[in-house]
C-alpha cells in the first residue's frame, strides 16, 4: 500500500467525523503489519471537551481492540467541514504524538506539510520526548 493510499483512505474516513464544535474534521488511515487498515475520525464532545478524542487515537485504539500490536504508517488529514480540500499543514497533535511514541515509536507518519505528502517519524515531531523507562 502507498502512502498516497493510505491518504486516501483517511480522507474518506474524514468524511465520517463528528466535529459538531469546531467544524474540523479530521480522518486517519493506520496500517497494521497484518496488512489491515484501520479508520479513525475526530469526535468532539462539546460539554466535555475532555472527552474528545482525535482521529489518530481512534484508529489506534480500534486497530489495537482487534489485537494488533504492530504498525507501519498512520496516514492524518483534516480540515473545515464545508471544504473537501485538506489542510497543508496538519500534524497530529502532542497528545496524539505522544500516544504514539508509547504504542508505535517507530510508525511513519504521512500527512501534509507546506502542500507536500511528507513521511516522518514520531520523534520528528518531539523535540524533547518523554520515555517512560520502566
Amino acid at each position: 500500500m502507498t502512502n498516497e493510499d493510505l491518504i486516501n483512505i483517511a480522507k474518506n474516513a474524514r468524511k465520517n467525523a463528528f466535529a459538531n464544535t469546531t467544524g474540523y474534521t479530521v480522518g486517519a488511515a493506520l496500517l497494521a503489519k497484518s496488512g489491515t487498515v484501520y479508520i479513525g475520525t475526530n469526535v468532539e464532545e462539546y460539554s466535555i471537551p475532555g472527552l474528545s478524542n482525535c482521529a489518530e487515537r481512534v484508529a489506534i485504539q480500534s486497530a489495537l481492540s482487534y489485537g494488533e500490536r504492530e504498525f507501519e504508517a498512520i496516514a492524518v488529514v483534516g480540515g473545515k467541514k464545508e471544504n473537501e480540500e485538506v489542510d497543508n499543514t496538519l500534524v497530529p497533535c502532542a497528545v496524539c504524538l505522544q500516544y504514539m511514541l508509547d504504542i508505535c515509536k517507530n510508525i511513519n507518519i504521512i500527512t501534509y506539510i507546506e502542500g507536500k505528502l511528507v513521511c516522518n517519524k514520531v520523534k520528528d515531531f518531539l523535540v524533547l520526548p518523554y520515555e517512560f523507562k520502566k
